[in-house]
C-alpha cells in the first residue's frame, strides 16, 4: 500500500467498549467460578485477598515508573529519527511514542497499532517507504538488543547457579544468543540475492550496521532502550512488593522479559500467562503471581491510554503541518521560475529577400556611398 494511502484509524468507541466488556465478563465468570468451584481457583480468590492489602506506596511507585519507561522510549525515537528526518524533533517522537500506544491498547489493530502508527509517521515525514522501513528497524535492533541481551544475562546467571530446569534458564539463554549472533553475521557477510531469506538477511544487515553507527556516537539517548525495558520492568517489580515479598532481582528480570516473548503469539493474554508461568517455575506463590502480573498490566496498558489519546491527535495535526508545508514548498517553486522566452519569428528588412528557415535577427547595414 502507498504511503499516501495510508490514515490513521479512528477511535471507535463502541469498539473499545466491546473490548473491555470480554475481560469484565472474563472476570465475572471467574469470580463466579471460584465461588462456585472452589479448589485450584482458590488462588484466585487468595490474589484478590492480596490486592485488597495492596501497599500504595509500591502502586505510585510502580505508575511513576511505568511514565519514565516511555520517557526512555521517546529519547531512542528521538535520536534515531532525528538523524534520518530533520522533521523529527523531541515532540513529534514523543506524539509518536504515545500515539502508538494508546493504538495499540485501544483500537482493533491486532497488537501492531504501534509499529503501524510509527511507519505511517516516518513515511509522511518525507523518508518514503524504503526510509522509513529502514529507520524503523535500526530503532527496533537498538531496542530489542537490550531485550535479548538480559535474557542471555539473567539466563546464564540462574544456570550457573544453578537448581533450576536448563530447559527453562540455559535454553532461553542460548536462544537471545544465537538471534543477537545471527543478526551481527547479517551485518558483516552483507548477503545479496533475491530470495526471502537473502533479502531479509540484507535489510537486517543494514538495519544492525545503522545500529552499530549509533552506538559509536555514545549519545546519551542511546540509554534510552535501557530505560525502556528497565522501569517497565519495574513496575513487575513494584507490583511484587506491593503485595509481598519480591523473588530476587535475576528472577524477576528473567521472568519479566521470557514472559514478553508472549507477545509474539497471538493470543489474549499470552504475556500475562508467560511472566505468571515463569514465576511459579522460580517458586513463587501462586496468588503473589497472580495479582502481581495482572497489576503490571493494567498499568502498563491503561495509565498511557488517556495520554496517548491527546498525542495521537497531536500528531495528526503535525503530520497535517507537514503535508502544508510540502504543498506550500511546491508553490512557492511553481510561482518563482519564470516562464520559458518564446523565439520570436524572423524578421525580414527592405530589400531582403525572405530565406526559408530561421537565422539569427541582424540590424540593416547601410554602406556609405
Amino acid at each position: 500500500m502507498p504511503a499516501e494511502d495510508l490514515t490513521l484509524p479512528s477511535l471507535d468507541l463502541p469498539a473499545l467498549a466491546r473490548r473491555a466488556a470480554l475481560p469484565a465478563a472474563a472476570a465475572a465468570a471467574l469470580v463466579t467460578a471460584v465461588v462456585v468451584l472452589g479448589g485450584p481457583l482458590q488462588a484466585f480468590a487468595d490474589a484478590l485477598g492480596r490486592a485488597l492489602d495492596a501497599d500504595p506506596r509500591w502502586v505510585a511507585g510502580a505508575a511513576g515508573f511505568e511514565l519514565l519507561s516511555f520517557a526512555g522510549y521517546i529519547a531512542l525515537l528521538w535520536l534515531v529519527g532525528a538523524r534520518a528526518s530533520g522533521r523529527l524533533g523531541l515532540r513529534e517522537s514523543a506524539q509518536i511514542t504515545l500515539g502508538g500506544a494508546a493504538a495499540t491498547r485501544l483500537l482493533p489493530t491486532a497488537g501492531v497499532g504501534g509499529a503501524a502508527v510509527t511507519l505511517w509517521s516516518l513515511r509522511r515525514s518525507g523518508l518514503g517507504g524504503r526510509g522509513a522501513a529502514r529507520t524503523l528497524l535500526t530503532f527496533l535492533v537498538l531496542l530489542y538488543s537490550v531485550f535479548l541481551g538480559s535474557i542471555a544475562v539473567t539466563g546464564t546467571l540462574l544456570t550457573i547457579q544453578g537448581g533450576h530446569s536448563l530447559a527453562l534458564t540455559a535454553l532461553p539463554a542460548a536462544l537471545a544468543t544465537l538471534g543477537m549472533v545471527l543478526a551481527l553475521i547479517a551485518a558483516a557477510l552483507r548477503p545479496e540475492g533475491d530470495g526471502r531469506v537473502s533479502t531479509g538477511a540484507a535489510v537486517l544487515g543494514a538495519a544492525v550496521r545503522d545500529a552499530i553507527g549509533h552506538l559509536r556516537s555514545l549519545d546519551p539517548r542511546l540509554l534510552g532502550a535501557f530505560v525502556w525495558w528497565g522501569f517497565d520492568m519495574a513496575v513487575l517489580y513494584g507490583m511484587l512488593h506491593a503485595f509481598g515479598t519480591a523473588p530476587g532481582l535475576e528472577v524477576v528480570v528473567f521472568a519479566y522479559f521470557v514472559g514478553q516473548v508472549g507477545n509474539t503469539i497471538p493470543i489474549p493474554g499470552a504475556v500475562s500467562g508467560g511472566m505468571v508461568g515463569a514465576l511459579l517455575a522460580f517458586g513463587v506463590q501462586a496468588d503473589l503471581a497472580i495479582v502481581s502480573v495482572l497489576a503490571y498490566r493494567a498499568i502498563a496498558i491503561w495509565l498511557p491510554a488517556p495520554i496517548g489519546l491527546a498525542a495521537l491527535g497531536a500528531l495528526r495535526k503535525t503530520v497535517a503541518g507537514w503535508s502544508h508545508e510540502d504543498a506550500g514548498i511546491v508553490i512557492e517553486v511553481v510561482e518563482v521560475v519564470p516562464p520559458l522566452p518564446v523565439a520570436e519569428a524572423p524578421r525580414s528588412f527592405p530589400g531582403e529577400r525572405r530565406r526559408n528557415g530561421w537565422r539569427p535577427l541582424e540590424a540593416p547595414v547601410h554602406v556609405a556611398a
